[in-house]
């Protein structure tokens, strides 16, 4: 047996269909929860997607309506001090 040489051998697609088949058929509970599982990753992606464009579309119109030339400035609080106040030349500042 030392001179024989052993070729690599494959399984053929027929025997992989069978092999699967027979792999389904006696582990029904296992082949269900592979199949709910793929379902619920494929659903949750379309999902997350969906969420994502969404927001994105609904953000451009809310800009669309705001104008390009719209600017508000409000007057932001400091830090430990209450509110803060926009000092007076701000208006001619933001004419500019």
């Amino acid at each position: 047996m030392a001179g024989v040489e052993l070729l690599p051998s494959r399984l053929a697609p027929g025997d992989v269909a069978r092999t699967s088949i027979v792999g389904l058929r006696t582990r029904k509970l296992r082949a269900a929860l592979s199949a709910l599982g793929i379902i619920i990753g494929i659903a949750s992606m379309v999902s997350v997607l969906g969420l994502s464009e969404s927001s994105k579309s609904d953000l451009l119109a809310q800009l669309d309506r705001l104008g390009t030339n719209l600017l508000t400035v409000q007057a932001g609080t400091g830090i430990g001090r209450g509110t803060g106040e926009l000092p007076a030349e701000a208006a001619s500042m933001i004419a500019r």
